[in-house]
């Protein structure tokens, strides 16, 4: 049994419902006038066989005002359309060429919403829908329930003129959602009900849920019977046509197994239901068509064959009726039956992502039309890709449902674009129309304005067109130039046709008298804010393909400075190299240049890029430098900054020592611990006097001390290695009266450079009691000349006595050049190498589009590696969008600069390292890649970089390649330089504690994994261990165990509650010793 649940799988966007509905009484319903019209148009397009698979063009589009969202086209070549408005009847009538002819409302007392419309033989119009209002204005009857909806149909004339209205409805619900005018003039008109017996309805229902409800009614609108049919579970009826012998199809879509009158059990969660009915109303049979998932109907028509076409949208895969697999999230399905329902063939249609079916109409060819909304890029069946977030999709298919072209119509980026029918023309073309939210021309749309929008088609064999050349114009204001008048021919490829020019929303333009032939365009700017602007000239006559050209005007800002970010003091060690890079936004239509105003010597600034380099000198001080961005035309517009430069002496001994909270003070040894300073936070120092200290004969520098709630020090020294040595003495707890001094009293912790290196310490546990020397030492790596200490309470307050320093090795800024680096490109492109462009990355619909780069590093000559990062230049080169490149680590090295291409570009594991947002300035960019650099480092001492637009913005965005003179990339590193045995030896015995022997990293076994795996965690790990596994877009993912982790122990993880899916990730291993990152790979 199935459950009726289609709203919890079918999101539908606003109004779907409404526009599902209300599309079933397009094809089919027209008077025997206008079928007579549209036979004589086929026959003459049966002459141009060999244009019969040429893709109409456009003739016109237009915004025609509120937000329709039904339609049917007229005997005089014209369309009906309407809306709810307010909760009433709402109704435009619209001529050949989508001008509005004249608009009428109907309403009752209440909530009115009309659905359907269709011509009737006499000229006039039946409209339907759902209305739950009492007698009172347009409506004679009273509502049946209070509570529920009623069916509520009203006869107008060709004029709108009303005619006559009924009402008809039970105890409950009754949507009206199709009508038909049927051979005797009368009407069938059709819904879903969940009503009981009235005086109307004949019948109950025959499940708990809604059921396909049939009335047919005489000319004058009486009643003569009705009909319900359905199963147990819900049976929605969204369109009606007539059979060829008199009788009358249903569809809709259905969730019942065999009951009532269904015949067959369901296929799948909802199917296709099709019912044919006699003259009399009577069930001639039943057909249950489809998938094994979700189906939804939309419209059946009968063929000029006798059978019918269905149509809807699925969520179907291939399976049971559904031949083809599901292409995106959800398809168009379309279905051929024979005169009896039994299937013929079916076809999917569909991208990746959504399309819902709004209409299908039988071509004079024997093909069919397809049309609804797509999300889709170029993908599946789709050949365009889609210009907003929805745009109107066409599709035709032969008589065999083989596709045959297929087309897009869409407006603006990031406009939606919503249709609601397509319909034949007059002429053998097609009315497109639907609604959109994109106010500016742009892509298909060339009218200026929202709401319901329009495209007609020609037929398919008309080849007439429009031309403009050229195609677009440029023009510019700079102050009080203009770019002078400019001359476009406008020319039609056969006749000599009446044209009319009409331009998008631009007060600006002024266009020329209407013709073919040399027209002058001018632009007027006055008044105009700087700014870029655009106009759409649209140049139309009747049966040509319109013509559009793209007018731009460009007002240049000639008063507004450039803008300089703000970039704030810095301070660093003398000797040391200052490097930044200056960025600022220029106004519309200037460039900006860099500059420096009174710089110190050696002190440069690129004019282009602002990137900032100083070797500061080796005397201490502050420098003042400013640094100046100008516009490049106007030097008087500028703006800028004065920065304060402050320089320190490292300390260049080989130790540094701090005498905490106390005075200068030399041991008896001949060690000089200076006073007290590069200390912060609250500044509080703790003495005692006449005392002595035991298990040291350097009792002074234990007698004071640094103790406050939280402090840290700042020491400036060189990068390198450090050995610290801290000395603790308790000169407070156990000394004074009753002051206990057992453990447990002051109790703190150490970080160094935001590592922690001492947990929960306890002096007096450590040392054995109160007014006793303790010493503990720990090594650390500083990197950007400062030694950071911080000294956290956990109970009462942290105490240092002295601190020393010692160096044991230096740092090493090194700058790696690239071996090798290239783009590659696909699709038509992928066998051609790049290797000695500018790398370019690119990501867009079309493969053929698409860029990626690639950058290799040799690794070789070095031994370990502290920080890395990578550094790039450029911007994208195609405008202001911001651009997000992901910088992506590739474990595969096998590639060669002359060699690579789209087809043989390194595969394998892959991990996103981190991004950066490229727009329109050029500028200096770095990405920290420190994990996969040490990585490498440890397997092959070959790093391989992806660049990849992580974005999809489908713009170009550059960088200097290796071959540049300057800005290439680079590789920065922080390395460590060995030290000598003896050194190392000598630093080791002068530790107190004996240190545990070094281990290698913590191991993952096997892997890669599936569901679970053991961990071997590294003995250099501590208290505290945690897990994390983080995927390539950074997302991090905390890992829990059954037990606490422990140094040195094996771990059993089980990864499957996070339902990862396969690729590469990192496990981080993070405890109060140490942090490291582990390379996972997870499989199905």
């Amino acid at each position: 049994m199935h459950s009726h649940v289609p709203t919890q799988r079918f999101r539908y966007p606003e109004n779907v419902y409404q526009s599902r509905a209300d599309s079933r009484h397009f094809a089919g319903s027209f008077p025997t006038q206008f079928r007579r019209f549209l036979l004589i148009s086929i026959s003459l397009l049966l002459l141009c066989v060999a244009s019969l698979v040429a893709q109409p063009a456009v003739e016109w589009d237009k915004i025609v005002g509120r937000g329709l969202y039904l339609a049917t086209p007229t005997s005089d070549g014209g369309l009906i359309a309407g809306v709810s408005n307010e909760s009433d009847y709402f109704i435009i009538k619209f001529n050949a060429s989508g001008v509005k002819e004249w608009e009428k409302t109907y309403f009752g007392n209440k909530s009115d919403q009309l659905s359907a419309i269709i011509q009737t033989s006499d000229g006039g119009y039946l409209l339907g829908g759902n209305s739950n209002s009492n007698i009172g204005n347009d409506k004679s009857q009273d509502a049946y329930w209070d509570e529920g909806s009623d069916f509520w149909i009203v006869k107008v004339t060709a004029n709108g003129t009303k005619q006559w209205d009924k009402t008809f409805g039970g105890t409950g619900n009754d949507v009206l959602t199709a009508m038909k005018q049927a051979p005797d003039g009368g009407f069938i008109i059709g819904g879903s009900s969940n009503s009981g017996i009235s005086d109307v309805k004949s019948e109950g229902s025959k499940g708990e849920y809604n059921d396909y409800w049939v009335i047919k009614i005489s000319s004058s609108g009486a009643r003569q019977w009705d009909r319900t049919i359905g199963g147990t579970k819900s049976d929605d009826l969204y369109s009606i046509d007539l059979t060829n012998s008199g009788g009358y199809i249903l569809g809709g879509t259905s969730y019942s197994n065999i009951s009532g009158d269904k015949t067959v059990d369901s296929k799948g969660n909802s199917d296709y239901w099709i019912v044919q009915l006699s003259a009399n109303g009577s069930k001639q049979w039943d057909r249950t068509i489809g998938g094994i998932s979700y189906d939804n109907f939309l419209s059946v028509q009968r063929t000029t064959d006798g059978g019918f076409i269905l149509g809807g949208f699925s969520q179907s895969p291939a399976g049971a009726d559904k031949s083809e697999n599901l292409i995106g999230v959800i398809d168009f399905w379309i279905v051929k039956v024979n005169s009896d329902g039994i299937k013929q063939w079916d076809r999917t249609l569909g991208g990746k992502e959504w399309e819902l079916l709004r209409s299908v109409i039988q071509t004079s060819d024997g093909g069919f039309i397809i049309a609804g909304n797509s999300e889709s890029f170029k993908s599946g069946s789709k050949t365009m890709s889609r210009k907003g977030k929805s745009d109107y999709w066409i599709v035709k298919i032969g008589s065999d449902g083989k596709k045959l072209w297929d087309q897009s119509f869409g407006a603006g980026a990031g406009s939606t674009s919503t249709m609601f029918g397509a319909f034949p023309a007059y002429d053998g073309g097609y009315w497109l129309c639907g609604n959109t939210d994109g106010y500016d021309a742009a892509n298909d749309k060339a009218d200026s304005g929202s709401g319901t929008w329009f495209v007609k088609l020609l037929a398919e064999s008309n080849t007439r067109k429009l031309s403009f050349s050229p195609k677009s114009l440029e023009f510019t204001n700079t102050g009080n130039i203009t770019t002078p008048p400019q001359i476009v021919n406008l020319t039609a490829n056969t006749g000599t046709p009446m044209v009319s020019l009409k331009k998008s929303f631009s007060a600006w333009l002024n266009l020329p008298a209407s013709s073919l032939g040399s027209l002058s365009f001018k632009v007027d700017p006055s008044g105009i804010f700087p700014g870029n602007f655009k106009a759409v000239v649209n140049a139309t006559a009747p049966g040509y393909a319109r013509a559009l050209m793209t007018v731009n005007l460009r007002v240049n800002d000639v008063t507004t400075p450039p803008t300089l970010e703000p970039i704030g003091n810095k301070e660093l060690l003398a000797g040391q190299t200052l490097s930044f890079t200056a960025t600022a936004t220029a106004a519309l239509g200037q460039t900006k240049k860099f500059s420096l105003v009174n710089a110190p010597a050696g002190a440069a600034i690129d004019s282009v890029t602002g990137f900032f380099k100083w070797i500061v000198p080796q005397d201490a001080g502050v420098y003042p430098i400013t640094i100046r961005v100008s516009s490049n035309t106007s030097p008087v517009l500028f703006d800028e900054e004065t920065i304060a430069v402050k320089v320190n002496i490292p300390i260049d001994n080989t130790a540094i020592r701090i005498n905490a909270g106390g005075s200068g003070y030399t041991t008896p040894d001949g060690r000089y611990f200076e006073a007290d300073r590069y200390y912060g936070g609250i500044d509080r120092a703790s003495f005692i006097k006449d005392v002595d200290i035991l298990n040291t004969t350097d009792d002074e520098i234990y007698k004071s001390g640094r103790c406050s709630d939280n402090f840290n020090y700042a020491i400036p020294v060189r990068n390198g290695t450090m050995k610290v040595t801290l000395h603790f003495a308790e000169i407070f707890w156990g000394v004074y009266p009753n002051r206990d001094g057992k453990p447990g009293q002051r109790v703190f912790s150490v970080n160094a450079e935001g590592v922690n290196k001492l947990a929960n310490y306890d002096i007096i546990a450590r040392a054995g009691g109160p007014l006793r020397a303790v010493k503990e030492s720990f090594e650390v790596q500083v990197i950007d000349g400062y030694l950071n200490l911080e000294f956290l309470s956990s109970r009462d307050k942290p105490r240092v006595s002295a601190i020393e320093v010692e160096f044991l090795s230096p740092l090493t800024e090194i700058t790696l050049w690239p071996v090798a680096d290239a783009y590659v490109r696909y699709g038509a492109n992928a066998g051609t190498n790049y290797g000695k462009e500018s790398l370019k990355v690119k990501a867009s619909s079309s493969a053929d589009l698409d860029r990626t780069s690639y950058i290799k590093f040799s690794l070789n000559d070095l031994v370990e590696i502290k920080t890395a990062k990578i550094r790039l230049f450029g911007s994208n080169s195609e405008g202001n969008v911001r651009v997000r490149i992901g910088v992506i680590g590739v474990d595969n090295d096998d590639w060669t600069e002359m060699g690579i291409n789209g087809n043989n570009a390194p595969t394998g594991v892959t991990a996103t390292l981190g991004s950066l947002e490229a727009v329109g300035n050029i500028k200096h960019f770095e990405v920290d890649i420190t994990e996969f650099a040490k990585a490498q480092l440890e397997k092959d001492k070959i790093l391989t970089l992806q660049l990849k637009d992580i974005s999809t913005r489908n713009n170009i965005v550059w960088f200097r390649s290796r071959e540049a003179s300057r800005d290439a990339p680079k590789l920065i590193l922080m390395a460590n330089r060995a030290v000598s045995s003896a050194a190392r030896m000598e630093s080791e015995v002068a530790i107190n504690e004996v240190s545990e022997p070094e281990t290698q990293s913590s191991v993952i076994y096997p892997n890669p994994v599936r569901s679970r795996f053991t961990l071997q965690i590294s003995n250099q790990h501590r208290e505290n261990i945690a897990l994390e596994i983080i995927n390539e877009a950074g997302r991090a993912y905390p890992v829990k165990t059954a037990d606490a982790l422990h140094a040195g122990t094996k771990a059993e993880v089980n990864i499957a509650e996070l339902a990862l899916d396969k690729g590469m990730y990192l496990l981080k291993v993070q405890s109060s010793a140490k942090s490291e990152v582990l390379k996972l790979m997870v499989t199905e």
